[in-house]
């Protein structure tokens, strides 16, 4: 466990520096409660070294009469239900310390793993508020830092500053939180306020950030409470993801170039033998000087064919913005299939789509669903080929759609299968890996869940679930 928490962690940047820049001490505690590791200001608050209190119960920390208490509200964390409160702690050297604890939950893919405990001594944290900006480590962070006490900007940092457009502290002043931020994500920041007034920790989310120019940035914010003069107030880190973003978009754009290219060899075929008939038919007109309706239907037919075929593989090759409209699945799942039905046959598998249910319209981007779907077919084709048979299932569930891609393939071994969507793991001989990851990261920017499930010798299922529009 301790592995995996401390894992997650370093793998997120801004988690990353949120704890280890902050002055009030963070604890990161595994589902038992024990701690697995803490902040340098862990150290400052208790005067023991991370050595003495790594891998304890939490409530080990406490003094002896306060510890049972300690216990008993990090039970309650654990089963979901935190509550701040204040006790003491014991200090290795001096007299115990009164402090403020609050939890929060360290999640992975949208599960809880483990949590935090934000330890602030009472008496001191940032100095005074109205003193704040002697927080020197806040102001060498490079993520926008600011603390609000009941709504009331007390502190930002220059790097803050810096991301708002703003050239001095006072500017931003007469305008509140949420002002920062489109409107649409107002429902997310809102609910990210919320957990900060219960005092507790808010998990990161992503949200469009408004400039003081107009500009408009993806941001990732998170944020937690703290106790300042006694004074819960609200310590918030913006993180600018512009960076992040082009990264992603050019992984996507690259992964979508080299699907086409893989697809190449299947549509050369699939539009070779619409071309030989229509040479056959116009080499008889030419010969005889035949003129048959149904020679004519015929070519219209197959022209129709090869023309389908060329626009869906020009439209999935072309890069370009995110465009989200409504669309119908149905018709989309069909134009996957008939992109990969020759590379099907000549890899003797079948391809079979059952819908279980009519399938509602979906707010989407067409080609960017095209492109985790023809992943995920073609993913299914390669491990059954020789005599398989790939099912794609849709139905209807409450509030979503699911899609489910069925493979009576190899399948792939358990501890192989939990490490599926890192970049460079790979099952396949020539894999990259950058495919399925790709595919999960447009499945979640489509507010979706992939998941994984496999049998070795028995088959792979993808199931993919999506919102559906209201």
């Amino acid at each position: 466990m301790k592995d995996l928490v401390d894992n997650e962690c370093r793998s997120s940047l801004l988690y990353r520096s949120f704890f280890d820049q902050m002055v009030q001490a963070a604890f990161l505690l595994d589902q038992s409660g024990s701690v697995c590791k803490g902040n340098p200001a862990c150290e400052a608050l208790t005067g023991f070294s991370a050595d003495e209190w790594q891998g304890d119960p939490f409530w080990k920390l406490a003094v002896a009469e306060e510890q049972e208490r300690v216990r008993l509200q990090t039970q309650f964390a654990v089963k979901g239900e935190p509550k701040p409160f204040c006790t003491y702690f014991s200090r290795k050297n001096g007299p115990p310390v009164r402090v403020h604890i609050t939890y929060g939950e360290f999640f992975s893919e949208g599960t809880t793993i483990g949590y935090y405990a934000m330890v602030q001594k009472m008496s001191q944290a940032m100095a005074e508020v109205s003193e704040v900006k002697q927080c020197k480590i806040l102001d060498l962070s490079l993520e926008a830092a600011f603390v609000y006490e009941k709504g009331v900007l007390r502190y930002v940092n220059q790097s803050g500053i810096r991301l708002i457009g703003a050239q001095r502290f006072e500017e931003l002043l007469p305008y509140p939180f949420t002002s920062f931020f489109h409107p649409r994500d107002m429902p997310l920041i809102r609910e990210l306020q919320k957990r900060l007034e219960w005092g507790e920790t808010a998990a990161p989310i992503e949200a469009e950030l408004i400039r003081l120019d107009g500009a408009r940035i993806e941001v990732e914010v998170c944020g937690t409470s703290v106790m300042i003069q006694d004074k819960l107030c609200k310590y918030i880190l913006i993180r600018d993801m512009t960076e992040r973003k082009r990264a992603h978009e050019f992984l996507q754009n690259s992964e979508k170039l080299a699907l086409v290219g893989q697809l190449a060899a299947g549509i050369a075929h699939e539009i070779r033998n619409p071309l030989t008939s229509l040479k056959g038919f116009v080499q008889l007109m030419q010969e005889d000087g035949m003129r048959k309706q149904e020679y004519f239907s015929i070519m219209s037919s197959e022209l129709a064919r090869i023309e389908l075929i060329v626009s869906e593989l020009l439209v999935l090759a072309k890069p370009h913005a995110s465009a989200f409209e409504v669309r119908d699945l149905t018709n989309l799942m069909n134009h996957v299939v008939t992109l990969l039905e020759t590379e099907a046959i000549l890899q003797k598998v079948t391809i079979r789509m059952v819908m279980e249910s009519p399938l509602p319209m979906v707010h989407c981007d067409e080609n960017q669903l095209k492109q985790a779907f023809i992943n995920f077919l073609k993913n299914g084709i390669e491990a059954t080929s020789g005599s398989g048979e790939i099912v794609i299932r849709l139905w209807c569930e409450r509030d979503k759609v699911v899609i489910r891609f069925e493979d009576n393939g190899v399948g792939i071994p358990e501890e192989q299968l939990a490490r599926l969507g890192e970049a460079f793991f790979t099952t396949k001989e020539s894999g990259t890996g950058l495919g399925l990851m790709v595919s999960r990261r447009i499945i979640e920017n489509h507010r979706g869940t992939l998941r994984l499930m496999s049998t070795q010798g028995r088959g792979t299922t993808v199931e993919v679930c999506l919102p559906i529009i209201s």
